[in-house]
């Protein structure tokens, strides 16, 4: 109360700039959302007040827009009495204002509508933008309906590149033309009908449903014409628009239908993508698709849109249309008989797949957490069709057919290219094991000494050395969970439960939680899982119908050979809409020559040099145009907006140019979301007060992340006549999917783009020396083109490099789904059962051949007589300690032998449970730089906080007692937190200096002198057997800063390293976060290198995003698996 009246008593005199007054409503709407959240009735409490506030929002309101009207009026009115605003704040209301700050000419019909759309009762606030967006892209379209030509839409189809230079897509145009000839428009648009009138409009929707005259028994759009009406009636009554497919659409639909309808052979594509741009409608068509092949070819449809926020976007955009339709019951028939009554229907079902946490937060039946096998349609992500195998897979009956009756339909095609991952494992409970494991828990909460445990079991169970090296390592895990950050108390279950994104998740199993509950008497016994099934992407992709798949860009030569190759996939363009319209004006982003030097792309020697480059670029062209720059990442991007701000006070701007140049990187969103919304709604909007005579326009800096999917919306016709919207890109990304998003942001709709590239040669001084070609500085698109070749090489590296890989879990699925699906018998033999959960966790050191002689050995099993699409090529990977892999699982024939890939070779050596295995040093090398204690892990943990948590489990789970542990930090200085030591001397003493270490606040860097401390320390470890194992563990998340003169390029490490006595039994593991210096990586790399080609382990994990940081340890826990053997979460 004491604040809102603070607030009342500043609001009782109004300021008289419009800054002034904005600062003041910007302090109302956050007192009227603390009232919200406290229970304060403000309308009960103090109506004067709210009618005060009400009198303020309109007064700015009329003074802050250029064209004040009714509707904007009406949005004022309806946020401030609105009782739960939740998360919309003052910079959302600003934005849904400015979408309607329009008059003149031809803006009544948006107003219009607009205003019905405001003023509805069952409006909520936060749904404003949306539908005003929705509103004003139908009116965009609209506006160029009556000059669509069917003659020129056909015409471009043939023009694209690639359309007509394969056979099957020529043939596909060709029939999609003879069925939707010039004449035989869906719907005729003479100049005499309104697009606007009622009676015009019920005419063309009758239109639509019905052919013409002459056209009836031979109309070429057939089954899409139900479609198309019933789309346009649920818009109309919802926006009181008319909406109608463009020809480039119905094109798309057709040549999709002659795909489906072919006869599948081993020789006819079996995925057909379209390249479709964006704001095309590219989501229509796949929900017409969907409804297609549903009610037509009576199968059913898993749509896949690999983000969340478009996912349910457009689920409940088209929920309306699939509920206009009904689904036929029985045998299909051909064609429908005189004096035949009509096919007996039901409804259509389609459903979303959301979190766990809104599937159980939503009443809406049509809200699933898991893909329902019975829906018709399916929206999710790609991780619930891998989930929906899993299902498949674990179920009672493991009828892997079923995918013969689903066609797979994919915005974007993103998932389907498999450069780096292609498999996955399944984990499924044992009960026997589960008895055995409760066993090992009851001893160890005696005290039992870890080497007594098997004889406590009392077994000869093959798995009991595994079982009781888990459940060990786990329980001393399981101390050591954090409550509140790793687990959670549920009431309802009466137990603990993991965290997962700050929320519990009931079904997330752990088995250091298991010990956790057992430890703290919630449990009475151990539910215990393991690996025994292998997914292999691709090939489930590969199991459905048909893919279809929609993509604004298809991608590189590379990527598109892989589609060809793993999905037998052939592809075709759609063209832009305004190509397809008498005299429209189509636009793409062209290349401006900008700068005192006159070019289009810039190369630049420094960071230094880069940003004077901007400067000179950007600040010249705000005087005309609004600028927007693309840095590398959100690191670059604070440093680009401190280095152009400097540069526009030098230039006299002063104070101004705090407004001039903006954020718009995700750092300031996550620190304050409403200042990034209101700056990207300024991004395009003229700088000043509004009545201001000459026009200058505002610098805008976003990371990648704001280089796709983000719309910088621009109206001004004065940014038009100069060019549109300047990009200024900072690097040209490897990726052409990528660089085509970038181009995006400008060049919208009808409207202008243009771009001036400026980069550093820096930035792709690794990819120089990887391939010997210099980065040209010829200030033109030569240097886009050598870096997106580039790019394609490195896609086909990448592709190759996992081939090995894809191949091994390729033919581990197929083995597996005979297991399951033919032989489930098999895993009730203890034995078998260990020989596939041997397989299932040491695939990825398995060749093809290795995999089907370890198959054979399977009772019942006979890999040989299975036809397979695998190839061999190989090992994926050497196993990462060779000779020695503890912990292992029964394979040979004596009880308690162990396999242990050697060369290629398989040898059985006793292992009886309990006996150590020799010590190993593991040090850890880690950054505590300032840096470090950024919040942008997607979680509530710094990067350091997660640093740690990730540590601290590999120590607990990875490391025995008699390994040498040691710990060092970096940033202005290079310091031994705790020397090689043995785990079992410091004990607790090491965890708690683990979890007690604290970032340095101060700046720096010293990441070469650390590693080098660290291989110093590492020739001569105290009680460690000269031929032992040496694991270095890094992790920095900044370039080197700081290192000694004689190692700031590495040199001391690289000759250390040279040094054969060091490196022989090394194994490397480097992980990078954030966007590091191309140089830095190459050495960091080169070391690696170094140690692979030594025979040990060196791999470098290079992440860009600090939320990946839990990912990148995942491949240390993977490379560290041969010391545990089992899947012990899920």
């Amino acid at each position: 109360e004491h604040t809102w009246k603070d607030v009342l008593r500043q609001v009782e005199r109004l300021p008289g700039s419009i800054g002034a007054l904005t600062q003041q409503c910007q302090r109302l709407f956050r007192a009227i959302k603390e009232a919200q959240l406290t229970k304060m009735d403000l309308r009960r409490s103090d109506p004067r007040a709210i009618d005060r506030i009400s009198e303020v929002f309109l007064v700015w309101q009329e003074r802050a827009m250029v064209h004040s009207n009714s509707v904007q009026k009406a949005i004022v009115r309806k946020v401030v009495s609105w009782p739960t605003l939740g998360s919309f704040d003052f910079a959302d209301m600003d934005i849904c204002l400015r979408l309607v700050d329009r008059g003149g000419a031809g803006s009544d019909v948006f107003l219009t509508r607009a205003e019905a759309l405001v003023t509805e009762r069952s409006t909520s606030p936060t749904e404003f933008r949306g539908l005003l967006s929705h509103v004003e892209t139908m009116l965009f379209f609209l506006k160029y309906a009556k000059s669509e030509d069917l003659n020129l839409t056909h015409a471009e189809f043939r023009r694209a590149p690639g359309n007509c230079s394969e056979a099957t897509v020529a043939g596909y145009l060709a029939w999609a033309e003879k069925r939707y000839p010039a004449g035989a428009e869906l719907v005729s648009l003479s100049d005499s009908r309104s697009l606007m009138d009622v009676t015009d409009v019920a005419a063309v929707l009758q239109d639509i449903r019905r052919p013409p005259a002459h056209l009836r028994g031979h109309d070429g759009v057939g089954p899409f014409r139900e479609i198309f009406f019933q789309w346009a009636a649920t818009m109309r009554s919802k926006f009181n628009l008319l909406v109608l497919p463009h020809h480039t659409q119905v094109v798309c639909l057709l040549i999709f239908q002659r795909f489906l309808e072919a006869e599948p052979t081993p020789m006819t594509p079996h995925a057909l993508i379209a390249q479709v741009g964006t704001g095309e409608g590219k989501s229509m068509i796949v929900a017409a698709l969907a409804i297609y092949v549903v009610v037509v070819l009576r199968k059913k449809a898993h749509i896949v849109v690999d983000d969340e926020t478009l996912l349910e976007r457009d689920f409940w955009t088209f929920k309306r249309l699939f509920d206009a339709f009904q689904v036929p019951i029985g045998a299909q028939q051909p064609t429908s008989s005189p004096g035949q009554g009509a096919p007996a229907t039901r409804q259509l079902t389609a459903i979303l797949c959301a979190s766990e946490e809104k599937a159980a937060s939503t009443d809406s039946k049509c809200v699933k957490a898991r893909v329902d096998p019975d829906a018709d349609i399916c929206y999710c992500e790609a991780k619930h069709v891998q989930s929906f195998y899993a299902s498949i897979a674990r179920g009672q009956k493991a009828d892997f057919d079923g995918y013969r009756e689903r066609v797979l339909i994919l915005d974007e095609v993103d998932a389907l290219v498999i450069d780096e991952e292609p498999n996955e494992a399944f984990v499924y409970p044992n009960e026997e094991l589960s008895q055995m494991a409760t066993t090992v828990a009851e001893a160890l909460n005696k005290n039992t000494p870890v080497s007594e445990l098997g004889s406590v079991c009392g077994s000869s169970h093959p798995a009991l050395r595994r079982v009781c090296n888990e459940v060990s390592k786990e329980w001393t895990r399981g101390k050591q969970l954090q409550d509140g950050e790793d687990y959670v108390y549920s009431k309802e279950l009466g137990r603990y439960c993991q965290l997962h994104a700050g929320r519990a998740n009931p079904k997330a199993w752990s088995l250091a939680l298991e010990c956790k509950n057992f430890q703290d008497g919630l449990s009475r016994e151990i539910f215990f899982q393991e690996r025994l099934f292998v997914m292999s992407r691709p090939r489930v992709f590969r199991k459905y119908h048909r893919i279809l798949g929609l993509s604004g860009s298809i991608g590189s030569r590379p990527e598109r050979e892989f589609l060809k190759e793993t999905y037998r996939a052939t592809f075709f363009e759609v063209p832009p809409f305004l190509k397809t319209c008498r005299g429209s004006p189509f636009h793409e982003p062209v290349p401006a020559p900008l700068g005192q030097a006159r070019k289009a792309v810039y190369v630049e020697a420094n960071l230094q040099a880069q940003i004077g480059r901007i400067a000179e670029v950007a600040l010249e062209a705000r005087e005309r145009v609004p600028v927007l720059i693309i840095s590398r990442d959100r690191l670059h991007a604070d440093q680009l907006v401190e280095g152009l701000r400097t540069a526009a006070r030098s230039r006299g701007l002063g104070g101004a140019s705090e407004d001039i140049i903006r954020s718009l990187s995700r750092t300031l969103y996550e620190a304050d979301a409403e200042q990034y919304k209101e700056n990207l709604n300024r991004a395009t909007l003229p700088l000043g007060e509004r009545d201001a005579s000459a026009k200058s326009w505002r610098i805008s800096v976003t990371d990648p992340r704001g280089g796709r999917g983000t719309d910088y919306r621009v109206d001004d016709p004065d940014v038009d006549e100069h060019g549109g919207l300047l990009l200024i890109p900072t690097v040209v990304p490897t990726s052409q999917r990528e660089w085509t998003q970038f181009l995006g942001r400008t060049a919208r709709q009808d409207r202008r783009g243009q771009f001036c590239a400026v980069l550093t040669n820096s930035d792709y001084e690794s990819l120089t020396k990887r391939y010997n070609e210099a980065l040209p500085n010829t200030g033109g698109l030569e240097v886009v083109r050598t870096v997106l070749g580039w790019g394609d090489r490195l896609v086909a590296d990448k592709i190759k490099g996992s081939a090995a890989l894809y191949n091994t879990g390729l033919r581990i699925n197929e083995l597996c789904e005979e297991i399951f699906g033919r032989l489930p018998q098999v895993l009730s033999d203890p034995a078998a059962r260990e020989r596939v959960v041997d397989i299932c966790q040491r695939y990825r050191w398995m060749s093809v051949r290795e995999v089907n002689e370890a198959f054979a050995r399977v009772p019942g099993m006979e890999p040989n007589r299975l036809m397979t699409e695998a190839k061999d090529m190989g090992r994926p990977a050497e196993p990462p300690i060779a000779g020695r892999m503890t912990g292992s699982v029964v394979m040979g024939s004596t009880p308690g032998s162990v396999l242990i890939p050697n060369g290629g070779r398989n040898a059985a050596v006793p292992a009886n449970v309990g006996v150590p295995a020799g010590p190993k040093v593991v040090i850890f090398c880690l950054d505590w730089s300032a840096s470090m204690m950024s919040r942008d892990t997607g979680t509530p943990l710094t990067r350091f906080d997660m640093c740690l948590k990730h540590v601290q489990r590999i120590l607990i789970e990875q490391v025995s007692d008699n390994d040498l542990v040691g710990v060092v930090c970096f940033g202005p200085k290079v310091d031994v937190i705790y020397p090689p030591t043995p785990k079992s001397a410091g004990g607790p003493v090491l965890l708690q200096k683990v979890q007690a270490l604290k970032p340095s606040m101060q700046g720096g860097t010293c990441f070469f002198d650390a590693v080098a401390q660290c291989l110093q320390m590492m020739q001569r470890p105290v009680g460690l057997p000269p031929d032992a194992a040496r694991w270095l563990v890094c992790l920095t998340d900044g370039d080197d800063l700081g290192s000694r003169m004689d190692n700031n390029q590495g040199q001391i490490v690289t000759r250390m390293l040279n040094n054969s006595s060091l490196i022989v039994r090394l194994n490397m593991m480097m992980i990078t976060v954030g966007m590091l210096k191309a140089g830095n990586l190459k050495i960091i790399d080169s070391w690696c290198d170094k140690v692979s080609k030594s025979g040990g382990l060196g791999k470098l994990v290079a992440e860009k995003d600090a939320s990946l940081i839990s990912k990148a340890f995942e491949v240390v826990y993977e490379c560290l698996a041969s010391e545990v053997g089992g899947a012990t979460e899920c």
